[in-house]
């Protein structure tokens, strides 16, 4: 059962009022059954407010009689939907149900004032009456939120009832979660699944899922908040920041790759083969100087620039451990610790997290970590793999929050934010000299479209926001599937 929320952009941070209700999905010979108000030219499913003592179930069947005369048996619970609106959650119990015999229409005061009477009509006709809620924004919110309820229970109806490309998606992975943010500024949420199959917990709102290499995106906006600072100069060779450890070329001389270079992945760094995956919590816990050094299973090729920088693309974690070192070593802090300092916490993210041993021992005690599945669908060893290359791929986040991330580096785009400087994040989209297709920890599409994902051996995720139209799409999930996000189908619910 998927549950979808709807972000109200006038909510409070905190509902105190609660008010829960039943609707019905009534369709016979491709018509579907409404209420009609007459005097207003109103449409709505059939359903209304639970009583107090009465089941989501009892409510649908006592409010479809009392609407519309007749009787039904509701026969799938597919979808909850809660709206937040200024101090209000609404929460919404949607049934598919079969008339079973004819009733008797009650119908209060109220609703004979307002002429309410049953109609059916063609279903695709209720979706396009429907679809159009954002052309009521400046007459009624009110029917505009009513109108935008309902085209989503439509949407997901027809989802559900078609074994469409998105349920086939949501039911190939344990859990699924996704956020989406429109041009107007509407902002949903979506999830399903378990995150947790073992513990039987499912994934809601605030489950945390593995980012992956979406890690490496927040990493490139520490990076430009410490030049902001004139702690560092992208275009001056990262060696200029290493002491502990140098970043050598081919002859033993060190390298005059740039931080730029690396953060576009044209440095020349390779990584070794079958490297940064399968360590364990349990396993002896490997230092990031192990990491570049090539001291571990984990890499065994010690990381060296091995071509003439800006004249490859290689895409690379090593990469990543390198400007992991290069933040530790200028702020003389766990490179964990600055990404809360200077990220996390200005842009009042609590559920997301650079996953360190230490990090991961106390957000466990939460039960908001969505468990990591191999691409057979078994639970791999300690739930949660050990990821020492935390700069490149040890993020862990709601979609919810990434969208937060994105929304906020849109604004810095157009010189709104008071997070980012506009040329930071103007400098993170120019492509790379040769390489068009790729800025700062970003990765750049032709129709204005930024990406960044992410693919591990415990989950799979992807980012995408418009420069133009400032829409986000986020979704994360809890397995590795096993194939890129294209033949997955992750990247096809960013479409959504």
């Amino acid at each position: 059962m998927k549950t979808v929320e709807i972000l109200g952009a006038n909510r409070l941070e905190n509902y105190t009022k609660t008010r829960d209700g039943s609707r019905a999905i009534i369709i016979e010979d491709g018509k579907i059954l409404l209420t009609h108000e007459l005097n207003s030219g109103w449409w709505l499913l059939p359903g209304g407010g639970i009583e107090e003592g009465e089941t989501p179930e009892e409510c649908v069947i006592r409010e479809v009689e009392e609407e519309t005369g007749v009787i039904v048996h509701p026969t799938e619970h597919f979808l909850t939907l809660h709206e937040y609106y200024e101090e209000y959650c609404y929460t919404g119990y949607f049934f598919i149900c079969e008339v079973t015999e004819k009733g008797q229409m009650r119908l209060t005061d109220v609703e004979k004032q307002r002429g309410v009477q049953p109609e059916w009509l063609p279903l695709q006709d209720a979706i396009e009456l429907f679809s159009k809620h954002e052309s009521y924004a400046d007459i009624s919110e009110e029917k505009r939120g009513s109108y935008q309820r309902e085209y989503i229970a439509l949407k997901e109806y027809m989802t559900f009832a078609s074994e469409s490309s998105e349920r086939q998606i949501f039911k190939r992975f344990p859990g699924v979660s996704c956020a989406y943010r429109d041009a107007a500024g509407r902002e949903i949420l979506k999830y399903d699944g378990a995150a947790d199959k073992e513990k039987s917990i499912s994934v809601d709102g605030g489950t945390v899922f593995p980012a992956c290499s979406i890690s490496k995106f927040v990493t490139a906006l520490i990076v430009m908040k410490l030049e902001e600072q004139e702690l560092l100069n992208i275009d001056e060779p990262v060696n200029r920041y290493l002491h502990e450890w140098k970043l050598l070329a081919p002859d033993g001389k060190e390298s005059d790759a740039t931080i730029r270079s690396i953060l576009t992945h044209t440095s020349g760094i390779v990584d070794g083969d079958d490297s940064f995956y399968g360590l364990r919590r349990n396993d002896h816990e490997v230092g990031l100087l192990d990491v570049l050094e090539g001291r571990t299973p984990y890499n065994k090729r010690r990381t060296v620039s091995e071509k003439q920088p800006g004249t490859e693309f290689e895409y690379s974690d090593a990469g990543y451990c390198v400007l992991q070192l290069m933040i530790r070593e200028i702020t003389d802090s766990a490179f964990e610790e600055i990404a809360a300092e200077y990220v996390f916490e200005p842009l009042g993210l609590n559920k997301t997290f650079f996953a360190s041993l230490k990090n991961i021992e106390l957000r466990e005690k939460e039960q908001s970590m969505a468990a990591g599945y191999d691409s057979e669908g078994i639970l791999i060893m300690g739930k949660y793999p050990q990821i020492p290359d935390l700069a490149a791929s040890g993020l862990w986040s709601t979609p919810y929050e990434l969208l937060l991330i994105a929304k906020e580096f849109n604004m810095a785009l157009n010189g709104r934010s008071l997070f980012l400087r506009r040329e930071s994040a103007q400098e993170m989209i120019r492509p790379a000299e040769s390489f068009s297709w790729v800025g700062l920890g970003l990765f750049l599409r032709g129709d204005d479209t930024l990406v960044s994902q992410g693919w591990g051996e415990n989950g799979q995720s992807m980012l995408k926001m418009n420069l133009v139209t400032g829409e986000v799409s986020v979704v994360m999930t809890n397995q590795d599937p096993g194939v890129d996000q294209a033949e997955s189908g992750v990247e096809l619910l960013t479409e959504l």
